[in-house]
């Protein structure tokens, strides 16, 4: 009887691990509320100004990101303390990431400190604060907006420090000093 009881208990404790770490990984990989309807085949993935010299080639306005050493955005105080993070990546950070992803020919760069990446050439800014862009993560493509002066991903602040990164990321591709 011994034996029996043993094998029951250690076959239910290691199920019941597996299945809680399973639901945990893909819950916190990403927002529930973003919108995976991105048919990366129809997005244009290298646009002219994603080349070598990049920064200068944007068609827009830029340089005005950043620059700061705690982001102004309203929620990132309290926020990042419970994250426990204090800063985010900085713009040479990123900038050498898309400089490294153009000159390997690849259409991402992996965000700092996350498992995102960002395809770097489908940011489009809209305005002069909010920006457009498609990221990838877990093998599915997302197509998110972020408000740059706001701090805010489709609408909503982010709510991990990873999501704060690929906010970070995308607003320093475009608007970002380089």
């Amino acid at each position: 009887m011994a034996n029996r009881d043993g094998n029951r208990n250690l076959n239910r404790d290691v199920n019941r691990d597996v299945n809680r770490n399973v639901n945990r990984n893909v819950n916190r990989d990403v927002n529930r509320n973003w919108n995976r309807n991105v048919n990366i085949n129809n997005v244009n993935v290298r646009p002219g100004w994603a080349r070598a010299g990049w920064g200068v080639a944007r068609p827009w306005n830029h340089g005005w990101y950043g620059g700061w050493p705690v982001p102004t955005w309203g929620w990132w105080g309290a926020r990042a303390a419970a994250w426990g993070v204090a800063t985010l990546a900085t713009a040479a950070v990123i900038n050498n990431a898309v400089d490294n992803a153009v000159s390997s020919n690849a259409t991402y760069i992996v965000v700092p400190n996350t498992n995102y990446q960002l395809l770097y050439g489908t940011v489009q800014p809209s305005g002069s604060n909010s920006v457009s862009f498609v990221m990838q993560a877990n093998g599915s493509n997302y197509q998110l907006t972020a408000n740059c002066n706001q701090g805010t991903i489709n609408g909503q602040e982010p709510s991990n420090a990873e999501e704060a990164e690929l906010l970070n990321a995308a607003c320093q591709v475009a608007y970002g000093s380089v």
